[in-house]
């Protein structure tokens, strides 16, 4: 039987360019065909939460525009010329060149047209980046790689800084909330007593990539993303890396990081617990003040379905549990995590405070449809089961009028702006979007309620 992937949840490698462009004036200069970076930009900007390049919106970013001449005689001429306008024209830090799968093909040597450039007034790298060899988010690490061997090593260090982390494992535009995400962790690490040193977003860039070997340890907040850059970088600058499986969402899990990293990296204990004091009174005052129409209501979902990428999954499943007492019934993880990872994002899932950890599935695939198609099978007489995936899977949870919120990439053409769901008052704010969409697909308004509809159901 011929089978096909459906709703596509990750981009190709050449995805990898996002990274590139949520660092402040790092330019991409592309050696692919016309269609490469516009495919990529469906999944991760303007269909997951209306995202574009900040310094470089990607409408604007240099292409040879590889055609089918080009397969032919190649275009590495064409792409030296436009490097050379590139940082003509262009207010640039860092030019980072990229071919997809035309140019690699053929074997345009894209180094070696960086290398022409090795005087040149911004610094100029290259990342290989064919689709047919991995998604996004192996091009993420790409670019990650390319940055440290290619530019990093060969810069000057500066001294040692034990109170620096540099924070890794959100990645950019894949993750629909990266941006307030990483504003609102490096307002906590602060808190703490260290100092965060963020690449992506507002402010950071070439500075930030600076100070990386400074650090004193790496965090990376993810189940597997990343991992594999944090013992680059103890390879090649010997800085230590500490893991933390999600990014947290809510009172337990967030204290349980705050106690964890302060715990590594040996902070004042009374200060992070008189911290987590503060935010558990805040937070607890607001979902007290709400717990009767949340958790009394006898419509107010008590299991879930997740389609959606790892970290999403982890996040959201230990915070679910452990805060609001609900039941996993199936975990579909479709972001492509590599086979050597999945046993301990597995791990991750079942380590929540729930007597039946083992009794939930996890399915790790490509294939975003595979829970749709399940979903779509099922009935649900009493409608107490909510959905949480990508723009993809909101057909199936209006057809079944499930209560359902997107979580990852493609997010839909809503615009995220910063709204997080990290921490306390993102877990607050979670709350808010989901029971918003409980009331509409349950009682049938959020202001005049269908009484006689939730008593039959």
């Amino acid at each position: 039987m011929i089978t096909c992937s459906e709703q596509q949840r990750i981009a190709c490698a050449i995805g990898g360019v996002f990274t590139a462009l949520a660092i402040e004036k790092v330019l991409p200069v592309m050696h692919s065909g016309p269609g490469c970076l516009q495919n990529s930009g469906g999944v991760l900007g303007r269909f997951n939460g209306c995202q574009s390049g900040v310094s470089y919106p990607d409408s604007i970013i240099p292409s040879t525009n590889f055609c089918d001449k080009d397969v032919v005689f190649g275009a590495a001429d064409r792409l030296r010329r436009l490097v050379k306008k590139s940082l003509e024209y262009y207010k640039t830090d860092m030019v980072l060149l990229v071919d997809g799968c035309g140019s690699e093909i053929v074997g345009d040597d894209i180094e070696e047209v960086a290398s022409d450039f090795a005087d040149s007034s911004a610094p100029v790298i290259y990342a290989k980046l064919p689709g047919f060899k991995g998604n996004n988010l192996w091009g993420h690490a790409q670019v990650l790689k390319s940055i440290a061997n290619q530019y990093l090593i060969g810069q000057p260090r500066g001294g040692y800084n034990e109170k620096q982390v540099n924070v890794f494992g959100i990645v950019p535009y894949f993750d629909s909330f990266w941006t307030a995400e990483l504003e609102e962790l490096e307002k906590v690490l602060r808190i703490l007593g260290l100092e965060p040193n963020i690449i992506y977003g507002r402010g950071k860039g070439i500075a930030a990539i600076n100070k990386i070997p400074q650090a004193a340890f790496n965090l990376v907040l993810a189940p597997w993303t990343d991992i594999e850059f944090a013992e680059h970088l103890r390879e090649i600058f010997g800085t230590p890396y500490f893991q933390y499986p999600c990014l947290p969402i809510g009172p337990t899990e967030t204290a349980r990081f705050i106690r964890a990293i302060t715990e590594y990296a040996k902070l004042d204990r009374q200060n992070a617990e008189d911290y987590i004091k503060r935010e558990e009174d805040r937070y607890f005052y607001y979902v007290k003040n709400a717990i009767r129409v949340f958790v009394g209501s006898p419509v107010t979902p008590r299991r879930f379905y997740i389609n959606s990428s790892a970290a999403q999954a982890v996040s959201l499943t230990r915070f679910l549990v452990n805060d609001w007492g609900m039941t996993p019934i199936k975990i579909f993880i479709t972001d492509d995590a590599p086979v050597p990872y999945q046993d301990n994002i597995t791990a991750f899932l079942r380590d929540i405070e729930c007597n039946d950890a083992e009794d939930f599935d996890i399915i790790f695939t490509n294939d975003g449809g595979l829970c749709d198609q399940e979903l779509a099978k099922e009935t649900f007489p009493y409608r107490r089961i909510c959905l949480f995936g990508t723009c993809w899977d909101q057909l199936t949870a209006n057809n079944k009028r499930l209560p359902f919120l997107p979580v990852s990439a493609p997010y839909g053409d809503a615009a995220v702006g910063n709204t997080s769901y990290f921490g306390y008052d993102g877990a607050l704010v979670f709350i808010q979007d989901l029971y918003r969409d409980m009331t509409q697909k349950i009682l049938g308004s959020g202001i005049v309620a269908n009484l006689e509809e939730a008593a039959g159901h």
